[in-house]
């Protein structure tokens, strides 16, 4: 029999033999699960810039809702974990404090708080998933696949979240949440705990949501009981403080016009109790860690989001939005003190100790204004433009040196949507023009990249971005919906520029400064009856001048220009099992790609794990057994995956892991969930880990994942 089939069974089993006893004890009818199935009954604004169906979009959508986000929430609160659960071709998490690895079909996601861009185009330092506390967070919608409709950086797919809004109606609503975690070794190091505390209300034409978290995130053990390792270079939620403030005020000065202010302070700082004990990649032994001070100052990420949005409901037959934002964000990465690290920051030829921070400042403004126009059949007009200017450096902390430049990315975008139906079949397109000037000032890289001065410049860039779809509903059960649609990015201009080392080199005339361009084709069917839903998706994502990453003999990240291509396909389904069992779903996606790496103009070899995902397989029971009582289970497995370059220390040898989750209604409005993580308490290499080889393939990250993980939350809403 198969191993991954013995493993779901046996822990089916176990959540059956835990949940039967405990629902028997309280006596009420079992509750009906029809809400969990029915077809994407969901608005988004992410795919569109103003609220749709989710059913009625030309491409594939994933909305993860509050009560599907709470679950996994109260399983782990790593929210890579959870987008890599709920998404069919999210990349697995690493479990550390960083996204690098968790690509999105293959390419970047541009991730989103509330329509504001957290992603950093110029220096991507992979922490743009790690800016809000995701008890603030009322949804996820998610875009699949290339689009320019948000701006910059969705070569991926987008990733919105979507914060909570105050009441629509007088009076008020308060959620108190207190968590506590721990590896089931029960070690002392390994407890954690969470608090949260949020309020939302209105009175008249006076809203508010404002809230608090802080959360010790434990250190954790592996399946076999050994101290994970700790990121020396990229950082480590593990023993680990955040802090999260949160506040949303809104007034409606008219029953036309309205204002709303949004606040977000988000920091995250590393405990500098622990250093890294190397593994061996050749036998297997997974990196480890033992108490101790690292050297250098704690990893961080410290974000600051701001927004003030104002509506006007009736402008020319329409609504208009402007949305001005700002935001501060700053990242510090670890001290690596090994030999190597300590060349790369070497002054004056010796061989020294130092770190990087990431700081950027992002201001914008997002102008919206919709409208349907009935007289010429329902035509959908959405139109505006969008501004954005991104300043951004990456420092050396403890010399004071800079190691990229502050370089500033400036950039108008006037754009037009356009949605007509007709009769079943509607179709939509629309056109973005980037405008977009990068400014570079004159610069000296640092020793180890031979202290080559670079003239600065400011080179321009204008590009047109298309999209068209068509949406048919063939009739009540099937719907076939297919399209094109282009995404606009940048390679990490601060990783080319760090490392230029060839002397007269001009920024006005550096080739691998041009831009990304994606071209995304997909074709979808949606199917759903009585009780069941089922989802297919197939798409080819290409890039002309894409943009990978590769390591030097130096031991850092080069950016290499080259074309590209990336397809695969998306299954989802769910269906209502009778009898009152629950339900049971879950999808497979299953991804390729390719690169020119031999710049002959044709896509010759595979892209790594870093790009590509394994093929992932995700599959959950939801039973509720009493109007009190309701269970989760859910796998999620990764298949096999051979190295892009018949390497065989890169292969990847796939694993299954298996959550479980009980809440508890204690009260009516008190819930009490058990949540564990791995629940097989597996020994696992994480993905990134197993896949990557090279240079910086050695023995200090070769990672284990969390072996099993309780977590107990209590939830009073008032």
């Amino acid at each position: 029999m198969n191993p991954r089939f013995t493993t779901f069974a046996s822990a089916l089993a176990l959540a059956s033999a835990l949940a039967a006893p405990l629902g028997a004890q309280i006596d009420a009818a079992v509750s009906p699960d029809s809400e969990t199935v029915r077809l994407d009954d969901f608005k988004v604004t992410a795919a569109t810039r103003t609220e749709k169906l989710a059913s009625a979009l030309p491409v594939t959508t994933t909305v993860v809702p509050r009560l599907a986000l709470d679950r996994q929430l109260a399983i782990s609160s790593d929210l890579g974990q959870v987008l890599a659960q709920a998404v069919p071709s999210y990349a697995p998490s690493r479990q550390k404090l960083t996204s690098r690895g968790e690509s999105f079909r293959g390419r970047d996601p541009l991730y989103l708080l509330d329509g504001i861009p957290q992603s950093n185009p110029l220096r991507a330092g992979n922490r743009e998933s790690l800016t809000v506390d995701p008890f603030f967070l009322e949804k996820i919608e998610v875009v699949h696949g290339s689009s320019a409709a948000q701006g910059l950086g969705a070569t991926g797919g987008l990733v919105n979240f979507v914060t909570r809004a105050a009441p629509a109606l007088d009076g008020f609503h308060s959620a108190l949440e207190v968590t506590g975690s721990t590896s089931t070794r029960f070690k002392s190091d390994g407890y954690g705990g969470k608090l949260a505390a949020l309020t939302a209300a209105r009175s008249g034409a006076a809203s508010v949501v404002a809230g608090a978290t802080w959360e010790h995130k434990p250190f954790a053990f592996d399946g076999d009981g050994r101290p994970l390792g700790v990121d020396t270079v990229q950082g480590d939620t593990m023993d680990s403080d955040v802090y999260n403030l949160f506040v949303k005020a809104g007034y409606d000065l008219s029953a036309r016009h309205s204002v709303e202010f949004m606040l977000n302070h988000f920091n995250l700082e590393q405990n500098p109790n622990w250093v890294a004990v190397a593994g061996n990649r050749t036998t297997g032994l997974a990196t480890s860690a033992r108490p101790g001070t690292p050297a250098g100052l704690p990893a961080e990420n410290k974000v600051t989001s701001s927004a003030l949005t104002f509506t006007d409901r009736e402008l020319l037959g329409g609504e208009l939005t402007l949305n001005f934002f700002y935001q501060d964000f700053g990242a510090t990465y670890g001290a690596s003190d090994t030999a190597g690290t300590r060349n790369t920051f070497r002054v004056n030829g010796v061989p020294t100790l130092d770190q990087s921070r990431i700081v950027a400042d992002k201001r914008g403004a997002r102008t919206t204004w919709v409208r349907t126009f009935d007289e010429l059949g329902q035509l959908g007009v959405v139109t505006g433009f969008d501004y954005l200017a991104d300043e951004t450096a990456q420092v050396l902390v403890l010399t004071g040196r800079t190691w990229v430049p502050f370089t500033t990315y400036e950039g108008w975008s006037p754009y037009v949507q356009l949605e007509k139906p007709f009769g079943a079949v509607t179709l939509s397109g629309g056109l973005r023009y980037e405008f977009a000037t990068l400014d570079v000032p004159d610069f000296r890289t640092i020793e180890s990249a031979g202290s080559t001065f670079v003239s600065g410049g400011s080179p321009n860039f204008e590009k047109p971005l298309f999209n068209f779809g068509v949406n048919w509903r063939a009739n009540r059960r099937l719907t076939v919906y297919g399209g094109f649609a282009q995404g606009f990015g940048m390679a990490d201009i601060g990783r080319i520029l760090r490392a230029i080392n060839t002397p007269g080199l001009d920024v006005d005339n550096f080739l691998n400064l041009d831009p990304i361009v994606t071209d995304n084709w997909e074709a979808g069917v949606r199917l759903h009856g009585d009780g069941w839903k089922l989802g297919w998706s197939a798409f080819l994502s290409t890039a002309k001048l894409g943009a990978r990453l590769v390591t030097n003999p130096s031991g850092t990240f080069d950016v290499v220009r080259e074309k590209s291509e990336i397809y695969g396909t998306e299954i989802t389904g769910d269906i209502r099992l009778p009898q009152n069992l629950g339900t049971f779903g879950g999808y497979l996606a299953v991804l390729e790609g390719k690169s020119d790496r031999n710049l002959d103009g044709r896509v010759d070899r595979r892209l790594p794990g870093v790009n590509i995902s394994a093929p992932k397989l995700a599959l959950f029971w939801d039973k509720t057994w009493s109007p009190r009582f309701e269970t989760r289970l859910q796998t999620m497995t990764l298949l096999r995956r051979s190295d892009p370059d018949n390497i065989t220390a890169g292969d990847f040898d796939g694993y299954t892991l298996v959550d479980l989750l009980a809440t508890w209604r204690v009260g009516e409005k008190q819930r009490v969930s058990v949540g564990v993580e791995n629940l097989l308490d597996e020994h696992y290499i994480t993905y990134f880990s197993q896949t990557l080889t090279g240079v910086n393939a050695d023995n200090s990250n070769y990672f284990a994942g969390r072996g099993r993980t309780l977590s107990v939350r209590y939830r009073w809403e008032f």
